[in-house]
C-alpha cells in the first residue's frame, strides 16, 4: 500500500513488457493454429464411404495399422496377392481411402501391382490428429505393417506420395536408406520442395513468412540423400503447388531419376484417360529399367 492508502501500480514499464508478452503469446498460438489449419484444412470427408465400398467390392480388403504411438490407422490392401509390384500410397491433404477407389483398381492393374491405402492420423477412419511428426509416425506404421503382416519385401516396395504426401514419403524413402533397408523406387506426384517455401511463394508480403512455419516437411533438404530411382510428374498449371517447386526438388535429386511435365492442374492430372495410361506406361517402364 502506498503511504496514502491508495494500491501501490505497476510501474508502465513493466506493464506494458506484461502486455507485450501476452500478445506475443496469443499471437505464436494464432500463428500455429494457422499453420495447421492452412496444412492440414478441415475438409469434409464420408467416414462411411470406405468401409461401405470394401463390402462392395472384391479387390480391397481392410486393414488396421497400429502405429508406436498407441493409435490405429484405417486402410486398404487393394489389387490383387500374386501382384508384382507392391505400392504404399500417400495421399494428399484433402485424400482418404475410398473416393478413388476405381482409380486405384485401374492403375493397379496397368502397374501390376497391388497397392497399401490408409488415412493419416485425423482422416476419416483413423484417430488422432495431424501433425508433420504424426505423418512421419503413420509413414513408419505403414512400412512396419506392409513388411510384417503383410510379407512384402523392402526390393518390392515402391513408395508413391501425391502432394502433402510427398512429405512422408520422402522422409520414408530417406529413413529406410539410411538403414540400408531401401525401397524399390519413389515416385512423386505433384510434391513441393517445403513449408517455408510453400508459404514464401503464398505469403510473400509477409517478408519471412518461413520464420512462421511450425511445419516444416523439408523435402528439398532431403533430396540429396534419395539414392533411388525416382519417378516424378508435376503439372505446369497447378494452381496449389507451383510447378517450379516440383522441378527444384528434382533437380536435388541424385540418383536415377525421370521428371514428366503434364499439361494440366493439380487435381486434374489423371482426369483424361488417355493422359492417365500414357503417364502409367512411362512410370511401368522406369520401373521396369531399375529392377522394380
Amino acid at each position: 500500500m502506498a503511504d496514502d492508502g491508495a494500491p501501490m501500480q505497476q510501474p508502465l514499464g513493466l506493464r506494458l513488457t506484461s502486455l507485450a508478452c501476452a500478445l506475443a503469446v496469443v499471437a505464436l498460438v494464432g500463428i500455429r493454429a494457422l499453420n495447421g489449419a492452412n496444412v492440414f484444412p478441415a475438409v469434409p470427408k464420408d467416414a462411411t464411404l470406405a468401409p461401405r465400398l470394401a463390402t462392395e467390392r472384391d479387390d480391397v480388403r481392410e486393414v488396421r495399422i497400429p502405429t508406436s504411438d498407441g493409435l490405429e490407422l484405417y486402410g486398404w490392401v487393394q489389387g490383387a496377392d500374386g501382384a508384382r509390384r507392391k505400392i504404399i500410397q500417400f495421399m494428399g491433404n484433402a485424400e482418404y481411402v475410398g473416393p478413388s477407389a476405381a482409380l486405384y483398381a485401374q492403375t493397379a492393374a496397368q502397374l501390376n501391382a497391388q497397392f497399401l491405402l490408409f488415412d493419416y492420423r485425423g482422416f476419416a477412419n483413423s484417430a488422432g490428429k495431424p501433425t508433420e511428426h504424426g505423418l512421419y509416425i503413420d509413414a513408419d506404421a505403414a512400412w512396419t505393417f506392409a513388411t510384417g503382416a503383410l510379407g512384402w519385401k523392402p526390393r518390392q516396395i515402391t513408395l508413391w506420395g501425391r502432394s502433402l504426401g510427398g512429405g512422408p514419403a520422402i522422409w520414408l524413402a530417406a529413413r529406410q536408406l539410411n538403414a540400408d533397408a531401401a525401397p524399390a523406387a519413389l515416385i512423386l506426384e505433384a510434391p513441393f520442395a517445403s513449408i517455408p517455401a510453400m508459404a514464401q511463394e503464398m505469403m510473400p508480403w509477409l517478408i519471412k513468412p518461413e520464420w512462421l512455419c511450425y511445419s516444416l516437411f523439408d523435402n528439398i533438404g532431403r533430396a540429396p540423400a534419395l539414392k533411388l530411382p525416382v519417378f516424378q510428374f508435376h503439372g505446369k498449371h497447378d494452381e496449389i503447388i507451383p510447378f517450379e517447386q516440383g522441378k527444384r526438388l528434382h533437380d536435388a535429386l541424385p540418383g536415377p531419376k525421370r521428371w514428366l511435365a503434364l499439361d494440366c492442374g493439380h487435381n486434374s492430372i489423371w482426369d483424361d484417360s488417355a493422359r492417365a495410361g500414357s503417364l502409367r506406361a512411362a512410370m511401368a517402364e522406369f520401373l521396369s529399367e531399375h529392377g522394380a
